[in-house]
């Protein structure tokens, strides 16, 4: 068995426009320009069944008041039907492995972040051809006010592989 944390970021627009609930975070206002995130986890280490424990998400701003959001897995790249700040919708319906919420931040002096895991009763047990690639998008789940060209950092934290 091994275990580590595979980590990948997203820059999202130049504005500081509120997010409605069911909004989609990303890296671009135009549906056709989102790169979701990636988690090349098949051809770094190898692997073709591993289960996920919690994921940490970290922003560069400072700001934590509804800052609560549903990230989504896939087991292949997913095309949103829109762009950020937009409502998440996307295709890979067969390739949508779950969600994590995290449902609240701390705030630091450098940032805030926060952890979530699994809806109760999901295992987290994945299983994957080798070489294949998990990618996430995030959804807001209340009222956040970002900051502009705000980082998001998703880790999927303590992957055992099997």
């Amino acid at each position: 068995m091994q275990i580590w944390n595979p980590a990948a970021s997203v820059t999202r627009p130049n504005d500081t426009t509120a997010y409605a609930v069911g909004d989609l975070v990303a890296n671009s206002t135009t549906a056709g320009s989102v790169v979701p995130l990636s988690f090349p986890l098949g051809n770094s280490y190898g692997i073709g069944q591993f289960r996920i424990n919690r994921a940490r998400l970290a922003k560069s701003g400072t700001g934590v008041t509804n800052a609560s959001f549903r990230v989504h897995l896939y087991a292949a790249s997913p095309s949103p039907a829109n762009g950020d700040n937009g409502a998440w919708s996307t295709d890979q319906a067969g390739k949508w492995l779950g969600n994590i919420d995290v449902t609240s931040m701390l705030a630091f002096t450098d940032g805030a972040a926060g952890t979530g895991s699994l809806p109760a009763g999901s295992e987290g047990l994945i299983r994957l051809p080798a070489g294949a690639t998990v990618y996430a998008l995030i959804e807001a789940r209340a009222a956040y006010t970002p900051a502009a060209q705000e980082v998001l950092t998703l880790t999927l934290e303590d992957l055992e592989s099997y």
